[in-house]
């Protein structure tokens, strides 16, 4: 029996071969025969369980579980409940990756991985080699202290500062929306010189989960101020609350705020959105 042979496969061979002898009963057989017919079914039994496995083992060899490769990289692990996502984040940038999608954030842009998705086993989430591979490249672009080094690139390639003596708080946090834009204005002090994070986080209903709608960098200017514009999509719901919170480096507190999202031009009148008297 071949390994591509079912069980049902050889017993339907058998039994017609059987049927097909003159003179002798299809349902009657002996005992030699029930022999051979159980030897057919453990041969197909492991032919099976061997197909099945196989490209389970190959896919597993290609994997790795993406706790170990963010302790690895240097990146912080965490899971965001609310997105059923992994969050891998260090200075300057933040990677959420999501179980089953190809899809994946970096900062505020979205990228298409190669290879199988992500996927949840035994309380991690495992992913494909080239995905590690485009990780291990993110990182080199964004380089932390590591045991040894005295300092991290934070605001382009001449500035440096000394992460182990970073301290301080993000302060004066401010958001408004922007008229006649589906945009938030931004903006803060902190320690000079500074990559810093700005999340939005949209609040739709007490019966929905929050939605982390997207995050934004920027860096702390030499006076600590910072300052950005950035859109609200998708969560353009009127009345919905939406939290900004903005996080840096470790040692740096971080600061939220919310505002609740009105029309773009809501402090407006337009005429053209006026009832007509003759219906009053």
């Amino acid at each position: 029996m071949s390994e591509a042979e079912t069980l049902e496969t050889v017993v339907s061979r058998f039994i017609g071969a059987k049927m097909s002898t003159p003179h002798i009963s299809p349902t009657i057989f002996s005992v030699a025969e029930v022999d051979e017919l159980n030897q057919f079914a453990i041969r197909a039994a492991f032919a099976t369980a061997v197909i099945a496995a196989a490209p389970v083992a190959g896919i597993a060899a290609h994997e790795s579980a993406l706790s170990k490769v963010a302790a690895d990289l240097g990146f912080d692990y965490s899971y965001l409940g609310p997105e059923d996502a992994v969050a891998l984040t260090r200075p300057g940038v933040t990677v959420v990756v999501r179980p089953g999608e190809r899809l994946f954030d970096v900062n505020d842009r979205t990228e298409s991985m190669d290879g199988p998705p992500p996927r949840f086993s035994h309380t991690d989430l495992f992913v494909s080699d080239k995905l590690v591979d485009r990780l291990r490249q993110i990182a080199s672009r964004y380089p932390s202290a590591a045991p040894g080094e005295s300092s991290v690139g934070v605001a382009g390639e001449a500035a440096r500062t000394d992460v182990t003596a970073v301290s301080g708080a993000i302060a004066d946090l401010a958001v408004s929306q922007v008229p006649g834009q589906q945009e938030i204005a931004v903006s803060g002090k902190a320690p000079a010189n500074l990559p810093i994070s700005i999340t939005l986080v949209s609040t739709f209903s007490v019966e929905l989960p929050d939605v982390v709608l997207s995050r934004h960098e920027v860096t702390s200017e030499s006076d600590g101020s910072f300052k950005t514009t950035v859109s609200i999509a998708s969560g353009y719901y009127r009345g919905s609350i939406l939290t900004v919170v903005a996080s840096s480096l470790p040692g740096v507190s971080s600061a939220k705020t919310q505002i609740v999202l009105k029309a773009p031009n809501g402090n407006v009148v337009i005429p053209a959105d006026q009832e007509p008297k003759g219906i009053r």
